[in-house]
């Protein structure tokens, strides 16, 4: 039996962010309760307080020694994807090979705006700068000629360590979205697609079309992977745990009841036993995100580890 992969997320505090020394305390530890991957939120304007995700997946890599680290989804279009590629390239460096990356366009157009960017092509430029990214990490000179960069004779070193498992050979990119032309991106590039919040059914259908995508594009018989996001808190009982996530629910305003109708919550048992129909309808890796404030959230992490991942690691 395969071993579904547990991660767990970090950002979308809106009621305050975990300390430094608890943000170090919490990685470290993290790979000792088996945990596959920490993933880290990209948003440049948001109503509370954001990391930087390169500055913090730093940290992240001095303080640990095996788990995967990555950002989801990473807003590439926000930068210039060479200066993207050596900032991952030297992360990977950095980590000895356990950076992965999932990618998308992102849902605050007003990123672009304060950026200069226009809203119209972003999506074309999001597929150029996934093409420029595996150019830099696998060629020793390489140009590109789009619609959106332009350049010759580039060469980005350190490359990141070569990966076996997948068919780029480099830093796994997944993409993010429920867009159609998400599913398509991810069914023509991608090494996985990362939903977010969505329900079984949701989740199925986008897999069945991505797979339908991928066989039009030559794909039928690449490796893509599945993972999904979801929102989780962990408690004795379903009723205690929706009672502690009531403050962060209002926190997320208009939209919270979306993102709850997608979240699991209760015990360990009511968590694995909502996971279930998603991994019976493809999922390989699923990540964990707490709806917590900053004081309980180490101990959310340590009770996903201990709890929840372990269920896996068993049953594999």
């Amino acid at each position: 039996m395969k071993q579904t992969k547990v991660g767990v997320g970090f950002g979308l505090f809106r009621l305050g962010l975990p300390s430094p020394d608890t943000i170090i305390k919490v990685a470290a530890r993290a790979e000792e309760w088996g945990l596959d991957s920490f993933w880290l939120s990209d948003h440049l304007l948001a109503p509370s307080a954001e990391l930087d995700v390169i500055a913090t997946l730093a940290l992240l890599a001095s303080h640990t020694s095996k788990i995967k680290l990555g950002p989801s989804v990473f807003l590439l279009n926000l930068r210039h994807p060479l200066v993207a590629a050596k900032s991952f390239a030297t992360l990977d460096y950095l980590s000895r090979g356990r950076i992965v990356m999932a990618v998308g366009t992102g849902a605050n157009l007003a990123d672009y705006a304060a950026c200069g960017l226009p809203t119209e092509g972003r999506g074309r430029r999001l597929d150029e700068g996934i093409v420029i990214l595996r150019k830099a990490w696998t060629e020793e000179k390489f140009g590109f000629r789009g619609k959106y960069f332009n350049f010759d004779n580039v060469s980005i070193l350190p490359r990141p360590e070569r990966r076996p498992h997948n068919d780029s050979g480099t830093i796994d990119i997944w993409v993010g979205g429920r867009a159609d032309a998400a599913l398509k991106r991810t069914a023509r590039f991608a090494d996985g697609y990362f939903a977010s919040f969505q329900t079984p059914d949701e989740f199925a259908r986008n897999l069945a079309t991505i797979r339908g995508y991928a066989k039009e594009f030559g794909r039928e018989n690449a490796r893509i992977e599945a993972g999904l996001i979801l929102f989780c808190r962990l408690g004795r009982t379903r009723e205690q745990a929706l009672a502690e996530m009531e403050p962060a629910i209002r926190a997320l305003g208009p939209a919270a009841s979306g993102f709850v109708q997608r979240a699991v919550y209760g015990s360990p048992d009511d968590i694995i036993e909502q996971l279930e129909p998603y991994i019976a309808r493809g999922l390989d890796k699923f990540v964990l995100w707490p709806i917590v404030e900053p004081e309980a959230w180490a101990g959310q992490i340590e009770l996903i580890g201990r709890e929840v991942a372990s269920h896996y690691t068993r049953a594999a």
